[in-house]
Protein backbone atom coordinates (compact mmCIF):
# COMPACT_ATOMS: atom_id res chain seq x y z
CA UNK A 1 0.00 0.00 0.00
CA UNK A 2 1.29 3.43 -0.89
CA UNK A 3 1.26 5.64 2.23
CA UNK A 4 3.22 8.53 0.80
CA UNK A 5 0.13 10.58 -0.10
CA UNK A 6 -1.89 10.00 3.17
CA UNK A 7 -2.29 13.29 5.13
CA UNK A 8 -2.22 13.49 9.04
CA UNK A 9 -1.79 16.06 11.81
CA UNK A 10 1.61 17.43 12.29
CA UNK A 11 3.07 17.81 15.76
CA UNK A 12 2.67 21.57 15.45
CA UNK A 13 -1.03 21.20 14.62
CA UNK A 14 -1.61 18.84 17.55
CA UNK A 15 0.09 21.25 19.91
CA UNK A 16 -2.03 24.10 18.54
CA UNK A 17 -5.24 22.11 19.16
CA UNK A 18 -4.14 21.30 22.72
CA UNK A 19 -3.35 24.96 23.37
CA UNK A 20 -6.75 26.03 21.98
CA UNK A 21 -8.55 23.45 24.13
CA UNK A 22 -6.60 24.60 27.19
CA UNK A 23 -7.53 28.21 26.51
CA UNK A 24 -11.19 27.24 26.10
CA UNK A 25 -11.05 25.25 29.35
CA UNK A 26 -9.36 28.16 31.10
CA UNK A 27 -12.12 30.48 29.97
CA UNK A 28 -15.02 28.06 30.45
CA UNK A 29 -14.14 26.55 33.83
CA UNK A 30 -14.58 29.73 35.90
CA UNK A 31 -17.82 30.41 34.04
CA UNK A 32 -19.10 26.92 34.77
CA UNK A 33 -17.95 27.10 38.40
CA UNK A 34 -19.52 30.55 38.63
CA UNK A 35 -22.82 29.21 37.29
CA UNK A 36 -22.72 26.36 39.81
CA UNK A 37 -21.84 28.72 42.68
CA UNK A 38 -24.52 31.16 41.59
CA UNK A 39 -27.06 28.36 41.57
CA UNK A 40 -25.99 27.34 45.08
CA UNK A 41 -26.06 30.95 46.21
CA UNK A 42 -29.53 31.49 44.74
CA UNK A 43 -30.69 28.29 46.38
CA UNK A 44 -29.39 29.48 49.72
CA UNK A 45 -31.02 32.86 49.10
CA UNK A 46 -34.35 31.11 48.60
CA UNK A 47 -33.73 29.32 51.85
CA UNK A 48 -32.94 32.61 53.59
CA UNK A 49 -36.25 34.08 52.47
CA UNK A 50 -37.94 30.96 53.75
CA UNK A 51 -36.21 31.26 57.11
CA UNK A 52 -37.31 34.86 57.56
CA UNK A 53 -40.92 34.09 56.70
CA UNK A 54 -40.95 30.89 58.74
CA UNK A 55 -39.57 32.80 61.70
CA UNK A 56 -42.36 35.35 61.48
CA UNK A 57 -45.01 32.64 61.21
CA UNK A 58 -43.48 30.68 64.08
CA UNK A 59 -43.48 33.76 66.32
CA UNK A 60 -47.04 34.70 65.37
CA UNK A 61 -48.24 31.15 66.02
CA UNK A 62 -46.49 30.77 69.36
CA UNK A 63 -46.79 34.27 70.77
CA UNK A 64 -50.06 35.39 69.28
CA UNK A 65 -49.01 38.43 67.24
CA UNK A 66 -46.72 39.52 64.44
CA UNK A 67 -44.51 41.83 66.46
CA UNK A 68 -41.36 39.83 65.71
CA UNK A 69 -38.94 42.73 66.23
CA UNK A 70 -36.18 41.75 68.58
CA UNK A 71 -36.86 38.01 68.38
CA UNK A 72 -34.39 35.23 67.72
CA UNK A 73 -35.46 31.90 66.31
CA UNK A 74 -32.93 29.11 66.48
CA UNK A 75 -33.65 25.77 64.84
CA UNK A 76 -31.52 22.73 64.04
CA UNK A 77 -30.65 22.41 60.36
CA UNK A 78 -33.09 19.54 59.89
CA UNK A 79 -35.95 21.24 61.75
CA UNK A 80 -39.39 20.31 60.49
CA UNK A 81 -40.73 23.50 62.06
CA UNK A 82 -39.32 25.52 59.16
CA UNK A 83 -40.64 23.38 56.29
CA UNK A 84 -38.33 25.18 53.90
CA UNK A 85 -38.28 25.12 50.14
CA UNK A 86 -34.98 25.33 48.35
CA UNK A 87 -31.69 23.86 49.49
CA UNK A 88 -31.66 22.69 53.10
CA UNK A 89 -28.71 24.34 54.86
CA UNK A 90 -26.19 21.87 56.15
CA UNK A 91 -24.53 22.07 59.54
CA UNK A 92 -24.85 24.62 62.28
CA UNK A 93 -28.28 26.08 62.86
CA UNK A 94 -30.68 28.51 61.31
CA UNK A 95 -31.38 31.73 63.20
CA UNK A 96 -33.55 34.68 62.33
CA UNK A 97 -32.85 37.79 64.36
CA UNK A 98 -34.48 41.19 64.13
CA UNK A 99 -32.55 44.08 65.59
CA UNK A 100 -34.47 47.22 64.81
CA UNK A 101 -34.85 47.32 61.05
CA UNK A 102 -32.41 44.51 60.36
CA UNK A 103 -33.31 40.86 60.10
CA UNK A 104 -30.44 38.44 59.82
CA UNK A 105 -30.85 35.02 58.28
CA UNK A 106 -27.65 33.67 59.76
CA UNK A 107 -25.58 31.18 58.36
CA UNK A 108 -25.12 27.99 56.47
CA UNK A 109 -21.73 27.31 57.96
CA UNK A 110 -21.22 24.06 56.06
CA UNK A 111 -21.54 25.78 52.68
CA UNK A 112 -19.97 29.09 53.70
CA UNK A 113 -22.87 31.42 53.02
CA UNK A 114 -24.29 34.21 55.15
CA UNK A 115 -27.59 35.90 54.24
CA UNK A 116 -28.63 39.34 55.47
CA UNK A 117 -32.00 41.00 54.98
CA UNK A 118 -33.23 44.46 55.96
CA UNK A 119 -36.77 44.37 57.33
CA UNK A 120 -38.15 46.86 54.81
CA UNK A 121 -35.91 45.78 51.93
CA UNK A 122 -37.29 43.04 49.65
CA UNK A 123 -33.75 41.97 48.74
CA UNK A 124 -31.51 39.57 50.62
CA UNK A 125 -27.77 40.01 50.30
CA UNK A 126 -25.55 36.95 50.47
CA UNK A 127 -21.86 36.97 51.29
CA UNK A 128 -19.19 34.54 52.31
CA UNK A 129 -19.60 33.29 55.89
CA UNK A 130 -16.94 34.50 58.31
CA UNK A 131 -16.67 33.17 61.85
CA UNK A 132 -18.21 35.62 64.31
CA UNK A 133 -19.60 37.79 61.53
CA UNK A 134 -22.67 37.78 59.28
CA UNK A 135 -24.22 41.19 59.39
CA UNK A 136 -22.35 41.76 62.66
CA UNK A 137 -19.70 44.46 62.82
CA UNK A 138 -17.26 42.73 65.16
CA UNK A 139 -16.07 39.30 66.14
CA UNK A 140 -17.34 39.41 69.72
CA UNK A 141 -19.61 36.58 70.69
CA UNK A 142 -23.29 37.46 70.54
CA UNK A 143 -25.58 34.93 72.15
CA UNK A 144 -28.56 34.50 69.80
CA UNK A 145 -31.12 34.75 72.59
CA UNK A 146 -29.86 38.27 73.42
CA UNK A 147 -30.74 39.40 69.88
CA UNK A 148 -27.41 40.93 69.02
CA UNK A 149 -26.71 42.81 72.25
CA UNK A 150 -23.50 42.14 74.12
CA UNK A 151 -22.81 43.20 77.70
CA UNK A 152 -21.53 46.79 77.54
CA UNK A 153 -18.23 47.22 79.37
CA UNK A 154 -16.72 50.44 80.63
CA UNK A 155 -12.99 51.05 80.90
CA UNK A 156 -11.64 49.23 83.93
CA UNK A 157 -14.23 46.45 83.72
CA UNK A 158 -12.92 42.96 82.90
CA UNK A 159 -15.37 40.39 81.47
CA UNK A 160 -14.86 37.10 83.28
CA UNK A 161 -15.96 33.52 83.61
CA UNK A 162 -16.38 32.04 87.10
CA UNK A 163 -15.89 28.31 87.55
CA UNK A 164 -17.77 26.29 90.13
CA UNK A 165 -14.76 26.40 92.44
CA UNK A 166 -14.75 30.20 92.27
CA UNK A 167 -11.82 30.52 89.85
CA UNK A 168 -12.16 33.83 87.99
CA UNK A 169 -10.59 34.26 84.55
CA UNK A 170 -10.79 36.97 81.92
CA UNK A 171 -13.36 35.85 79.37
CA UNK A 172 -12.51 35.32 75.73
CA UNK A 173 -15.26 37.51 74.27
CA UNK A 174 -14.82 36.01 70.81
CA UNK A 175 -16.26 32.76 72.19
CA UNK A 176 -19.35 31.72 74.11
CA UNK A 177 -18.53 33.25 77.49
CA UNK A 178 -22.14 33.48 78.75
CA UNK A 179 -25.31 31.57 77.95
CA UNK A 180 -28.60 32.90 79.30
CA UNK A 181 -30.49 30.03 77.69
CA UNK A 182 -28.61 27.75 80.09
CA UNK A 183 -28.96 30.21 83.01
CA UNK A 184 -25.30 31.28 82.80
CA UNK A 185 -25.29 35.07 83.16
CA UNK A 186 -22.44 37.34 82.08
CA UNK A 187 -20.07 38.50 84.83
CA UNK A 188 -17.40 41.20 85.06
CA UNK A 189 -15.01 42.38 87.76
CA UNK A 190 -13.18 45.51 88.83
CA UNK A 191 -9.57 45.36 90.00
CA UNK A 192 -7.22 48.08 91.20
CA UNK A 193 -5.23 50.02 88.63
CA UNK A 194 -1.84 48.59 89.67
CA UNK A 195 -2.80 45.04 88.60
CA UNK A 196 -5.37 45.75 85.89
CA UNK A 197 -3.03 45.31 82.92
CA UNK A 198 -1.88 41.96 84.29
CA UNK A 199 -5.34 40.46 84.57
CA UNK A 200 -6.61 41.92 81.33
CA UNK A 201 -4.22 39.49 79.61
CA UNK A 202 -6.24 36.46 80.64
CA UNK A 203 -4.56 35.21 83.81
CA UNK A 204 -6.69 33.80 86.64
CA UNK A 205 -7.68 36.67 88.94
CA UNK A 206 -7.27 35.95 92.68
CA UNK A 207 -10.29 36.87 94.81
CA UNK A 208 -8.17 39.16 96.98
CA UNK A 209 -7.28 41.26 93.92
CA UNK A 210 -10.91 41.85 92.93
CA UNK A 211 -12.64 45.05 94.10
CA UNK A 212 -16.08 44.25 92.74
CA UNK A 213 -18.07 41.47 91.07
CA UNK A 214 -20.93 42.45 88.75
CA UNK A 215 -23.63 40.61 86.76
CA UNK A 216 -25.19 41.80 83.49
CA UNK A 217 -28.98 42.27 83.27
CA UNK A 218 -29.72 42.41 79.52
CA UNK A 219 -32.55 44.51 78.14
CA UNK A 220 -35.82 42.67 77.60
CA UNK A 221 -39.55 43.02 77.21
CA UNK A 222 -41.94 40.96 79.30
CA UNK A 223 -45.48 39.73 78.83
CA UNK A 224 -47.85 41.60 81.14
CA UNK A 225 -49.70 39.26 83.50
CA UNK A 226 -51.36 41.37 86.21
CA UNK A 227 -52.54 44.74 84.95
CA UNK A 228 -55.70 44.68 87.05
CA UNK A 229 -54.22 44.86 90.56
CA UNK A 230 -55.32 41.32 91.34
CA UNK A 231 -53.77 38.64 93.48
CA UNK A 232 -52.05 36.16 91.16
CA UNK A 233 -50.09 33.01 91.99
CA UNK A 234 -46.35 32.68 91.49
CA UNK A 235 -45.69 32.03 87.83
CA UNK A 236 -43.02 32.15 85.18
CA UNK A 237 -42.64 35.61 83.66
CA UNK A 238 -42.28 35.45 79.88
CA UNK A 239 -39.27 37.46 78.73
CA UNK A 240 -37.90 38.26 75.27
CA UNK A 241 -34.49 39.92 74.99
CA UNK A 242 -34.14 42.90 72.68
CA UNK A 243 -31.75 45.63 71.61
CA UNK A 244 -32.32 49.29 72.46
CA UNK A 245 -32.45 49.84 68.70
CA UNK A 246 -35.62 47.73 68.54
CA UNK A 247 -38.95 49.54 68.56
CA UNK A 248 -40.10 49.56 72.17
CA UNK A 249 -43.05 47.44 73.16
CA UNK A 250 -45.79 49.46 74.87
CA UNK A 251 -48.26 46.85 76.02
CA UNK A 252 -51.01 47.93 78.40
CA UNK A 253 -53.16 44.80 78.71
CA UNK A 254 -52.49 41.31 79.99
CA UNK A 255 -50.88 39.14 77.34
CA UNK A 256 -49.15 42.03 75.55
CA UNK A 257 -45.46 42.89 75.82
CA UNK A 258 -43.90 45.84 77.61
CA UNK A 259 -40.24 46.81 77.34
CA UNK A 260 -39.16 46.72 80.97
CA UNK A 261 -38.96 50.31 82.29
CA UNK A 262 -35.80 49.47 84.25
CA UNK A 263 -33.83 49.93 81.03
CA UNK A 264 -34.67 53.63 80.80
CA UNK A 265 -32.18 55.89 82.56
CA UNK A 266 -33.38 59.48 82.40
CA UNK A 267 -33.89 60.02 78.68
CA UNK A 268 -31.41 57.29 77.74
CA UNK A 269 -32.34 53.82 76.56
CA UNK A 270 -30.01 51.07 77.84
CA UNK A 271 -29.03 47.71 76.38
CA UNK A 272 -28.74 46.53 79.98
CA UNK A 273 -26.90 47.33 83.20
CA UNK A 274 -24.46 45.73 85.64
CA UNK A 275 -25.71 44.79 89.12
CA UNK A 276 -23.46 44.19 92.11
CA UNK A 277 -23.19 40.42 92.48
CA UNK A 278 -23.30 40.86 96.25
CA UNK A 279 -24.46 43.46 98.73
CA UNK A 280 -21.97 46.31 98.99
CA UNK A 281 -18.95 45.58 101.18
CA UNK A 282 -15.82 47.36 102.36
CA UNK A 283 -16.12 50.69 104.16
CA UNK A 284 -17.18 54.26 103.46
CA UNK A 285 -17.32 57.68 105.05
CA UNK A 286 -20.59 58.60 106.72
CA UNK A 287 -19.97 62.18 105.62
CA UNK A 288 -20.40 61.40 101.92
CA UNK A 289 -22.46 64.41 100.85
CA UNK A 290 -21.62 64.86 97.14
CA UNK A 291 -20.15 63.15 94.10
CA UNK A 292 -16.62 64.12 95.14
CA UNK A 293 -16.75 62.34 98.47
CA UNK A 294 -13.89 60.04 99.39
CA UNK A 295 -14.66 56.35 99.14
CA UNK A 296 -11.95 54.67 101.16
CA UNK A 297 -12.74 51.07 100.28
CA UNK A 298 -16.16 50.48 98.76
CA UNK A 299 -16.20 46.96 97.33
CA UNK A 300 -18.60 44.27 96.07
CA UNK A 301 -17.10 41.02 97.30
CA UNK A 302 -18.17 37.60 98.52
CA UNK A 303 -17.68 36.27 102.03
CA UNK A 304 -17.47 39.80 103.46
CA UNK A 305 -19.59 41.85 105.84
CA UNK A 306 -22.02 44.14 104.04
CA UNK A 307 -21.87 47.90 104.62
CA UNK A 308 -24.73 49.02 106.89
CA UNK A 309 -25.66 51.81 109.32
CA UNK A 310 -25.54 54.53 106.65
CA UNK A 311 -28.19 56.98 105.52
CA UNK A 312 -29.61 56.71 102.02
CA UNK A 313 -27.90 59.98 101.00
CA UNK A 314 -24.47 58.69 102.09
CA UNK A 315 -25.03 55.39 100.29
CA UNK A 316 -26.19 57.18 97.15
CA UNK A 317 -23.27 59.60 96.94
CA UNK A 318 -20.76 56.89 97.77
CA UNK A 319 -21.91 54.84 94.76
CA UNK A 320 -21.86 57.93 92.55
CA UNK A 321 -18.27 58.74 93.52
CA UNK A 322 -17.08 55.34 92.27
CA UNK A 323 -17.02 56.86 88.79
CA UNK A 324 -17.13 60.62 89.39
CA UNK A 325 -13.93 60.93 91.45
CA UNK A 326 -11.15 61.08 88.84
CA UNK A 327 -8.67 59.31 91.11
CA UNK A 328 -11.01 56.40 91.89
CA UNK A 329 -9.28 53.05 92.27
CA UNK A 330 -11.77 51.21 90.03
CA UNK A 331 -10.69 52.65 86.70
CA UNK A 332 -14.22 53.85 85.95
CA UNK A 333 -14.82 57.12 84.13
CA UNK A 334 -17.93 59.26 84.47
CA UNK A 335 -17.65 60.05 80.75
CA UNK A 336 -18.18 56.34 80.01
CA UNK A 337 -20.31 54.86 82.78
CA UNK A 338 -22.72 55.87 85.50
CA UNK A 339 -22.38 54.29 88.93
CA UNK A 340 -25.37 54.66 91.22
CA UNK A 341 -27.39 53.06 93.98
CA UNK A 342 -29.84 50.45 92.74
CA UNK A 343 -33.26 51.82 91.78
CA UNK A 344 -36.52 50.06 92.61
CA UNK A 345 -37.25 49.16 88.98
CA UNK A 346 -33.69 47.93 88.49
CA UNK A 347 -34.35 45.56 91.39
CA UNK A 348 -37.58 44.59 89.62
CA UNK A 349 -35.73 43.95 86.34
CA UNK A 350 -33.37 41.54 88.11
CA UNK A 351 -36.29 39.88 89.93
CA UNK A 352 -38.33 39.35 86.74
CA UNK A 353 -35.31 37.92 84.91
CA UNK A 354 -34.86 35.54 87.85
CA UNK A 355 -38.55 34.54 87.62
CA UNK A 356 -38.12 33.49 83.97
CA UNK A 357 -36.75 30.54 82.06
CA UNK A 358 -33.40 32.32 82.10
CA UNK A 359 -33.31 32.27 85.89
CA UNK A 360 -35.14 30.02 88.35
CA UNK A 361 -37.88 28.61 86.09
CA UNK A 362 -37.72 25.42 84.02
CA UNK A 363 -40.65 24.24 81.91
CA UNK A 364 -42.96 26.63 83.74
CA UNK A 365 -41.92 25.46 87.22
CA UNK A 366 -40.12 28.09 89.30
CA UNK A 367 -38.13 27.84 92.52
CA UNK A 368 -37.58 30.64 95.01
CA UNK A 369 -34.14 32.10 95.64
CA UNK A 370 -33.06 30.76 99.03
CA UNK A 371 -32.46 33.08 101.96
CA UNK A 372 -29.02 34.20 103.12
CA UNK A 373 -29.56 33.46 106.81
CA UNK A 374 -26.04 34.40 107.94
CA UNK A 375 -26.46 36.44 111.14
CA UNK A 376 -23.09 38.14 110.62
CA UNK A 377 -24.31 39.70 107.35
CA UNK A 378 -21.66 37.86 105.33
CA UNK A 379 -22.28 38.17 101.61
CA UNK A 380 -22.97 34.89 99.85
CA UNK A 381 -23.72 33.59 103.37
CA UNK A 382 -19.96 33.26 103.88
CA UNK A 383 -19.42 30.69 101.11
CA UNK A 384 -21.04 31.66 97.82
CA UNK A 385 -19.44 28.75 95.97
CA UNK A 386 -21.39 26.30 98.12
CA UNK A 387 -24.55 28.40 98.47
CA UNK A 388 -25.59 28.50 94.83
CA UNK A 389 -29.21 27.95 95.85
CA UNK A 390 -29.06 31.57 97.05
CA UNK A 391 -28.18 32.75 93.52
CA UNK A 392 -30.69 34.16 91.04
CA UNK A 393 -29.68 31.43 88.57
CA UNK A 394 -29.16 28.53 90.95
CA UNK A 395 -25.50 28.51 89.90
CA UNK A 396 -22.41 30.60 90.56
CA UNK A 397 -23.04 33.05 87.68
CA UNK A 398 -26.09 34.69 89.27
CA UNK A 399 -26.66 37.47 91.82
CA UNK A 400 -26.52 36.77 95.56
CA UNK A 401 -28.03 38.26 98.76
CA UNK A 402 -31.27 39.39 97.11
CA UNK A 403 -33.09 37.26 99.65
CA UNK A 404 -32.02 37.80 103.24
CA UNK A 405 -28.62 39.00 104.35
CA UNK A 406 -29.42 42.66 105.07
CA UNK A 407 -32.47 44.61 104.00
CA UNK A 408 -31.37 46.70 101.02
CA UNK A 409 -32.25 50.32 100.52
CA UNK A 410 -33.21 51.03 96.91
CA UNK A 411 -33.83 54.36 95.26
CA UNK A 412 -37.62 54.25 95.47
CA UNK A 413 -39.13 57.28 97.20
CA UNK A 414 -42.69 58.16 98.22
CA UNK A 415 -43.58 61.82 97.69
CA UNK A 416 -44.62 64.03 100.58
CA UNK A 417 -48.20 65.23 101.07
CA UNK A 418 -47.53 68.13 98.67
CA UNK A 419 -46.33 65.81 95.92
CA UNK A 420 -42.64 66.68 96.26
CA UNK A 421 -39.54 64.56 96.84
CA UNK A 422 -39.62 63.45 100.46
CA UNK A 423 -36.21 62.79 102.00
CA UNK A 424 -37.70 62.07 105.44
CA UNK A 425 -34.60 61.06 107.45
CA UNK A 426 -32.48 60.01 104.44
CA UNK A 427 -30.17 63.01 104.77
CA UNK A 428 -30.87 64.76 101.46
CA UNK A 429 -31.05 68.51 101.94
CA UNK A 430 -32.79 70.05 98.96
CA UNK A 431 -30.53 72.36 96.96
CA UNK A 432 -27.63 72.42 99.43
CA UNK A 433 -25.30 69.50 100.03
CA UNK A 434 -26.22 66.73 100.22
CA UNK A 435 -28.50 67.81 97.39
CA UNK A 436 -31.62 65.91 96.42
CA UNK A 437 -30.85 63.30 93.75
CA UNK A 438 -31.76 63.94 90.13
CA UNK A 439 -35.08 62.30 89.27
CA UNK A 440 -33.35 59.79 86.95
CA UNK A 441 -31.77 58.19 90.02
CA UNK A 442 -34.98 57.11 91.74
CA UNK A 443 -38.55 55.95 91.21
CA UNK A 444 -41.25 58.22 92.61
CA UNK A 445 -44.47 57.02 94.27
CA UNK A 446 -47.62 58.83 95.38
CA UNK A 447 -48.13 59.65 99.04
CA UNK A 448 -50.39 57.63 101.30
CA UNK A 449 -50.91 57.11 105.02
CA UNK A 450 -51.31 53.33 104.76
CA UNK A 451 -48.86 50.62 103.75
CA UNK A 452 -51.57 48.43 102.16
CA UNK A 453 -52.38 50.66 99.15
CA UNK A 454 -50.43 48.75 96.50
CA UNK A 455 -52.17 50.42 93.57
CA UNK A 456 -49.34 52.95 93.83
CA UNK A 457 -46.91 50.33 92.54
CA UNK A 458 -45.22 50.78 89.17
CA UNK A 459 -45.01 48.30 86.32
CA UNK A 460 -41.80 46.34 86.51
CA UNK A 461 -40.84 47.18 90.11
CA UNK A 462 -41.94 43.79 91.53
CA UNK A 463 -44.47 45.25 93.98
CA UNK A 464 -48.01 45.60 92.59
CA UNK A 465 -47.77 42.93 89.90
CA UNK A 466 -46.36 40.23 92.14
CA UNK A 467 -48.92 40.07 94.97
CA UNK A 468 -50.37 36.67 95.67
CA UNK A 469 -53.08 37.88 98.03
CA UNK A 470 -53.92 41.47 97.20
CA UNK A 471 -54.22 43.84 100.16
CA UNK A 472 -53.04 41.47 102.89
CA UNK A 473 -50.15 42.22 105.21
CA UNK A 474 -48.18 39.22 103.92
CA UNK A 475 -49.34 38.85 100.36
CA UNK A 476 -46.29 38.87 98.16
CA UNK A 477 -45.18 35.95 96.02
CA UNK A 478 -43.61 33.15 98.06
CA UNK A 479 -45.14 34.75 101.22
CA UNK A 480 -42.74 37.70 100.95
CA UNK A 481 -43.38 40.92 102.88
CA UNK A 482 -45.42 43.55 101.00
CA UNK A 483 -45.30 46.78 103.06
CA UNK A 484 -45.62 49.89 100.90
CA UNK A 485 -44.03 53.23 101.94
CA UNK A 486 -46.39 55.38 104.02
CA UNK A 487 -46.38 58.33 106.46
CA UNK A 488 -42.78 59.25 107.31
CA UNK A 489 -41.47 55.89 106.03
CA UNK A 490 -40.85 57.18 102.54
CA UNK A 491 -38.17 54.74 101.34
CA UNK A 492 -38.34 51.20 99.96
CA UNK A 493 -36.16 48.43 101.36
CA UNK A 494 -35.98 45.12 99.51
CA UNK A 495 -35.23 41.45 100.07
CA UNK A 496 -35.73 41.04 103.81
CA UNK A 497 -32.92 40.28 106.28
CA UNK A 498 -31.33 37.11 107.58
CA UNK A 499 -33.93 36.44 110.29
CA UNK A 500 -37.07 36.92 108.15
CA UNK A 501 -37.42 33.29 107.12
CA UNK A 502 -40.19 32.71 104.55
CA UNK A 503 -41.01 36.44 104.48
CA UNK A 504 -37.62 37.26 102.91
CA UNK A 505 -37.17 36.99 99.16
CA UNK A 506 -36.61 38.80 95.89
CA UNK A 507 -40.25 39.94 95.91
CA UNK A 508 -40.15 41.14 99.52
CA UNK A 509 -40.42 44.87 100.17
CA UNK A 510 -40.76 47.03 103.25
CA UNK A 511 -40.44 50.63 104.38
CA UNK A 512 -37.96 52.86 106.18
CA UNK A 513 -37.33 56.52 106.94
CA UNK A 514 -33.97 56.33 105.17
CA UNK A 515 -31.73 56.87 108.17
CA UNK A 516 -29.01 54.77 109.82
CA UNK A 517 -29.95 51.21 110.67
CA UNK A 518 -27.90 48.14 111.43
CA UNK A 519 -30.09 45.91 109.24
CA UNK A 520 -29.94 48.01 106.07
CA UNK A 521 -27.40 47.80 103.24
CA UNK A 522 -27.49 48.71 99.52
CA UNK A 523 -26.34 47.57 96.08
CA UNK A 524 -24.24 49.16 93.32
CA UNK A 525 -25.34 49.42 89.67
CA UNK A 526 -23.17 50.37 86.69
CA UNK A 527 -24.83 51.53 83.48
CA UNK A 528 -23.43 52.95 80.26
Amino acid sequence: MDCKHKKGFTLIELLAVIVILAVIALIATPIIVGVINKAKKNSFMDTAYGVVEAGKLYYAKNFGNDDFAGQTFAFPADSEELRLSGEKPGGGSLEVTSTGKQILAIYDKGKNWCATKEEEDPKISVEKYEEGKCGVENNNYKAPELNGTDPVLGEGMIPVTIAGDGTVKKADTTTKWYDYENKEWANAVLVSSDVRSTYQKGDAIPENKILGYFVWIPRYKYKLFNMNNEGVPEQEIEIVFESKETTKSKGRTNGTYLTHPGFIFGFKELDGFWVGKFETTGSMSASCVNESCTVANLTVKPNSTSVREQSVSSMFYATRSMSTVSSNIYGLKASEVNTHMMKNREWGAAAYLTQSKYGRCTNGVCTEVSINANSSYLTGAGNYKANINQSTTGNITGIYDMSGGAWEFVMGNMKDTSGNFYSSSAGFNGTSEPKNPDSMYYESYTNDSTYTNHQRGLLGDATRETLKVFGSEIGGWYSDYDYFPYGTESWFVRGGFYNDGLNAGMFSFGTNTGDFHNRNSFRVVISK
